[in-house]
């Protein structure tokens, strides 16, 4: 794997998690608490297409991975929590003794 690729990948994933960011400050000002200002809708749909536009920008063979790397993800959190029906992650600190 070049460099590059490896850059493309990461941007891929990043582009698609702040996509989402962008997406959910959406849904909770706008769509829920219905602030259909300016200031609630512009910051968050400017944000969500500049990076689409990034995203689609990225090479044919970066999506190919970082789409592959994804699923291979998901498909690993599905396994680990048993269909996502349990915690990916245990945050509870072991208990002083």
């Amino acid at each position: 794997m070049s460099f590059g690729l490896g850059a493309e990948m990461l941007n891929f994933g990043a582009l698609i998690a702040f996509m989402g960011v962008n997406a959910a400050a959406f849904m909770r000002y706008v769509v829920r608490d219905r602030k259909w200002t300016v200031s609630f809708v512009a910051p968050p749909v400017l944000g969500f297409v500049i990076c689409l536009l990034l995203w689609l920008s990225l090479s044919t063979p970066a999506k190919i991975a970082g789409s592959i790397w994804m699923a291979a993800g998901i498909a690993f959190g599905a396994w680990k929590t048993r269909g996502f029906r349990g915690d990916l992650v245990n945050f509870d600190l072991p208990a002083d003794d």
